[in-house]
């Protein structure tokens, strides 16, 4: 397993680990809110490591990534962690796979970023929005 450091866009630290075959084709894992990269280590372990690169982040504030005072409310952030992973890993056309917030993450890079780097999404029990219109879909420990 490789580890990584990846700078982002306002200098915070993202920690990313990688397993699989480096010539397969990508697949970046995006954990949700109050999780880690741990989350994804059955698909990590798994028999994907055979035929695909695989990256497991944890995202800004969570795992062993830096964790900011102020750098949670600007999508444009979240988007450009996503870009910096693409870019510093060299990942070329991967499947972004998010788990619950992951699945805003994901929304985040396509808003600023557009769909032209990766070759799909996947969402895993993932939301696609926040605030008050997307609190049915989060449950009520969330209200």
């Amino acid at each position: 397993m490789k580890t990584y450091k990846i700078k982002s866009s306002d200098g915070i630290l993202l920690h990313a680990e990688e397993t699989g075959n480096p010539a397969g084709n990508s697949v970046l894992f995006i954990h949700g809110y109050s999780q880690c990269r741990l989350c994804w280590k059955k698909q990590i372990n798994s028999k994907l490591t055979k035929n695909f690169r695989l990256v497991a982040l944890d995202i800004r504030g969570h795992g062993l990534s830096d964790k900011p005072r102020d750098a949670y409310g600007d999508s444009k952030i979240w988007a450009d962690d996503i870009n910096a992973v693409i870019n510093t890993l060299e990942l070329e056309q991967p499947v972004l796979v998010g788990w619950s917030y992951g699945g805003a993450i994901i929304c985040d890079y396509l808003r600023f970023y557009g769909e032209e780097r990766i070759s799909g999404i996947n969402f895993v029990g993932a939301t696609s929005k926040i605030g008050k219109p997307a609190m049915p879909f989060m449950g009520a420990s969330c209200v």
